[in-house]
């Protein structure tokens, strides 16, 4: 038979996973099956999957995030770059980049003809 989370147990594994603690270390300390102890702070909605990070120490970027930004930049609809998704992520990111830098710098221009 599984562990039974009383209140005051229940409080005690929350206040301990907000300072900080892992599911791990809290489930070592009620003598609890780790999966139990997030598997209680998911159904309350508090755990907190760690996410995966790159070589980089940053989350990826999903190359459906590139082609949105790019159809934004470039005010057009995104059906119409389908095929974008055959091309490597290092492409998209320096379309993207280059893109990015353009519209600074146009920005730029107009606001220095402006004054």
């Amino acid at each position: 038979m599984g562990l039974k989370y009383t209140t005051e147990l229940t409080n005690k594994v929350i206040a301990d996973y907000k300072s900080g603690l892992t599911a791990k270390e809290i489930a070592e300390q009620i003598n609890a099956p780790e999966r139990s102890v997030i598997a209680k702070l998911s159904n309350l909605g508090i755990y907190k999957r760690k996410s995966y990070l790159n070589k980089q120490g940053v989350a990826p970027i999903k190359k459906e995030q590139h082609i949105e930004h790019i159809a934004d930049m470039l005010d057009i609809d995104i059906c119409l770059l389908d095929s974008l998704e055959k091309v490597t992520k290092t492409a998209l990111t320096l379309i993207e980049n280059r893109l990015v830098k353009l519209k600074s710098d146009l920005e730029k221009q107009t606001s220095e003809i402006e004054k």
